[in-house]
């Protein structure tokens, strides 16, 4: 039987980096943002070079949690315009699975939400390393972009959309089969080995004619 439950996504920092404005396109559910998250972007946002990617990134998070919290509680749930509830979350179950004790406070605040049990915790990361130690907790751990399926509410087709307009991603890019790279490359090196056998070939008729004169 599904979970119907509502969907708790607790926010990796990673995420957030590759898409500052995902508070606004996960539907009218709650995303949790880790204090140990905050503690990351504020360590991005100073980078040297303030139009580097993840520091630009990391200031627009900023102003947009500060923007939430400035007329909204935002410890306990604050609404944005497209539904969804942001909540900054400082509780977390402790453990020592990860080499990062940023990423080990992540996972265990979606450890902390799911003894809760006030909803269907996902956690959302391009860590592949906090999504298998997540699961081995048996809680759903998913990559970003999106391959999400049922975990959104919006149809997935409106989500791309949505990612191809702000230029994260593009659904309408043709692809080119593996196979075919394959045999392109493979033909490519069939004419360069036919020409260097050729080279061979001459230069060593030259030679022995330039011997027997």
């Amino acid at each position: 039987m599904d979970d119907v439950r509502k969907k708790i996504f607790v926010i990796d920092t990673s995420v957030l980096i590759e898409d500052p404005d995902v508070f606004y396109k996960l539907g009218g559910n709650e995303i949790i943002v880790p204090t140990a998250v905050i503690k990351e972007l504020d360590g991005l946002k100073r980078h040297p070079d303030p139009d580097e990617h993840r520091a630009k990134a990391a200031r627009q998070v900023t102003r947009t949690l500060d923007m939430l919290g400035s007329y909204q509680d935002i410890s306990t749930g604050a609404r944005t315009s497209a539904g969804s509830i942001v909540r900054i979350y400082n509780q977390y179950q402790v453990i020592d699975d990860l080499a990062s004790s940023a990423d080990n406070r992540i996972v265990g605040t979606a450890i902390k939400l799911k003894e809760e049990g006030t909803g269907r915790v996902i956690l959302v990361s391009t860590d592949g390393n906090m999504r298998n130690v997540t699961r081995s907790y048996k809680i759903k751990a998913e990559n970003y972009p999106f391959y999400l399926g049922d975990s959104v509410d919006r149809p997935k087709t409106r989500l791309l959309e949505e990612w191809n307009s702000t230029g994260k991603y593009v659904p309408n890019m043709s692809r080119v089969n593996s196979h075919r790279i394959v045999l392109k490359n493979r033909d490519k090196f069939k004419t360069s080995y036919k020409r260097w056998i050729a080279a061979v070939i001459l230069t060593i008729i030259f030679y022995y004619l330039i011997t027997k004169i």
